[in-house]
């Protein structure tokens, strides 16, 4: 029964998938920083508010230093499916991957423990 009662605490606060895939990407890029001078692209999680989400997307260590610099950034899959249009919008689009910003309002109803339609 706790499963099931952790499952739909999960499901309250989407913005904790994106923060574990967040950490996620983050142990991928220092693995990458280590090869010396990895410029090549490479396989991160996507960073969709979708916990049951398992894709891939492609970047290079730099692409996600340079997502990573803005923290309402995230990466996700290049599809709409993957955007929560009343929570996110898109503002990249890149062939390999697309770049959602957290609205503000949406961030802070989640800071509140609010849930986000």
């Amino acid at each position: 029964m706790a499963i099931g009662i952790e499952h739909s605490e999960r499901r309250s606060h989407p913005g904790e998938s994106q923060s574990l895939f967040r950490d996620v990407n983050n142990r991928i890029k220092s693995l990458n920083e280590l090869r010396s001078g990895w410029s090549m692209v490479s396989d991160w999680v996507c960073e969709c508010s979708n916990e049951l989400c398992s894709e891939r997307i492609e970047m290079t260590v730099d692409e996600y230093a340079e997502l990573r610099s803005n923290p309402t950034h995230f990466a996700v899959v290049a599809d709409n499916s993957h955007v929560v249009a009343d929570a996110e919008r898109v503002v990249a689009k890149h062939e390999r991957y697309w770049v959602v910003e957290k609205r503000v309002e949406a961030a802070n109803l989640r800071a509140r423990g609010s849930r986000v339609p």
